[in-house]
């Protein structure tokens, strides 16, 4: 403790922006813990980095480092103008090297966006995946327009291969591709008088991870499989053991595998959230889990402690990181008539009141205006309060953060790392301007 503080950065949120955040805290030798009230939004992520998917009349981008410059000059306000292109890459591979430490390797395709399949079989833009998902060998099987498996496990409820084929056929770039589907049943599954017992994604990893020979399980592979070239399953091939797991079944079935996202809980977001706390943690930060910030206590322009609900503490700190997300996360409320950022109340962006929050479809291309909503920031991502005032010791991380739309740009987890690598560097400045650092790693 220094000077009555607990930590030189206190980060409300621990998922992709927060942990991002802390990491880069922690690199730099500031002391650090972050608050996470529950699951991460990564355990209902793809598992794989948007960076920037569409530009702003929907066209698809190819080369989201070539399209930033013009997209940030013609977003003044949108969370990436607040990074600047350089620390977008720095941030991008800053966040690879520490995904990586923790066995996690995340791919891109050189600087251009990739194809990732969906659940239901169609085609979205992205920039990093994990292996099972995206290397240049998948690729380059992919683009010899082979004959597709796509298999599921039987009594998985949340995977429908016919579907996901069908969509997929539809597509250009498999049109002329071969496709079946078929089942695998998995040793030791539970069944009943009607049949095997619905199993979840998490289900199935865990038996996966507890399968120490897995020729069984190639050998219903390779059956239902066929001549196929190329295998797609969904993302269920363990939680811990899943590298071991995806590189023996490829060995023994001979064909590369392919791990489709699933619907949530998914694995691969699971995997991410895995591999990111872990490296938190083992940089020596301070995960405080289940735990919810009721509020901040903000005198004159800085916050001086946040209170916690369930503990009812007080937790004090040099600088603070918003990033507690949107209002899946309960980062931002709603009530009729009223949007608020409930632990500092800071100002926010709203959609216009005669603007309805939500489009006629769900899936419709312009998404939802509410994804919109925010905490406004100004060019340091300090948050201002509602009357205006900027807090000086605050900064905002993610989707928190006003200005963009992730489902529309396609650019929600390029956002949460730029912002929380960027938040970080803010709070390393400041502190170290005013001398205000307890290092932790040997750092000045």
């Amino acid at each position: 403790m220094n000077n009555g503080r607990d930590y030189d950065c206190l980060i409300i949120g621990g998922g992709l922006a927060g942990l991002t955040c802390g990491l880069k805290c922690l690199a730099e030798g500031l002391s650090c813990a972050v608050i996470s009230s529950g699951m991460s939004a990564l355990h209902f992520s793809s598992g794989s980095i948007d960076l920037l998917g569409y530009d702003a009349d929907r066209s698809l981008v190819v080369s989201p480092m070539e399209t930033l410059p013009g997209f940030i000059a013609r977003n003044p306000d949108h969370p990436y103008a607040r990074c600047g292109q350089d620390n977008i890459l720095e941030a991008l591979d800053f966040f690879r090297q520490e995904a990586d430490a923790q066995g996690l390797t995340l791919f891109p395709n050189d600087r251009d966006n990739h194809f990732h399949i969906t659940a239901i079989g169609t085609l979205k833009p992205t920039f990093l995946s994990q292996a099972s998902v995206f290397t240049h060998e998948i690729k380059a099987v992919f683009e010899k327009k082979p004959a597709i498996a796509v298999l599921d496990f039987l009594g998985f409820r949340d995977f429908h291969p016919r579907l996901a084929a069908a969509n997929l056929h539809r597509h250009k770039l498999f049109a002329d591709c071969p496709m079946t589907c078929g089942e695998i049943e998995l040793p030791g599954q539970r069944k009943t008088a009607g049949g095997p017992v619905d199993m979840r994604s998490v289900d199935i990893a865990r038996i996966m991870d507890a399968t120490d020979d897995l020729s069984g399980v190639a050998h219903a592979i390779s059956a239902a499989a066929g001549t196929a070239d190329i295998i797609g399953l969904p993302a269920c091939l363990g939680l811990n053991r899943y590298r071991d797991i995806l590189a023996e079944l490829r060995r023994l079935t001979g064909r590369p595998i392919y791990e489709v996202p699933t619907l949530p809980p998914s694995i691969l977001g699971m995997r991410l959230d895995n591999a990111i706390k872990s490296q938190f943690v083992a940089r020596g930060g301070v995960f405080i889990a289940g735990e919810t910030v009721g509020s901040g206590q903000v005198e004159g322009d800085r916050v001086t402690a946040v209170h916690t609900l369930n503990q009812d503490d007080q937790i004090r700190a040099a600088g603070y990181v918003l990033a507690s997300g949107s209002f899946f996360s309960k980062g931002l409320a709603s009530r009729y008539g009223r949007m608020s950022e409930p632990v500092f109340d800071c100002r926010l962006e709203t959609p216009p009141p005669d603007q309805a929050l939500s489009a006629a479809s769900f899936l419709a291309p312009e998404s939802h205006a509410f994804l919109k909503a925010g905490v406004i920031t100004d060019e340091s991502l300090r948050p201002m309060t509602r009357e205006g005032k900027t807090i000086v010791n605050l900064f905002g991380a993610g989707a928190v953060l006003a200005g963009y739309n992730p489902v529309s740009e396609g650019c929600g987890g390029g956002v949460a790392i730029a912002t929380g690598f960027t938040a970080a560097r803010q709070v390393v400045a400041r502190l170290r301007s005013e001398k205000m650092v307890t290092t932790v790693n040997g750092h000045d």
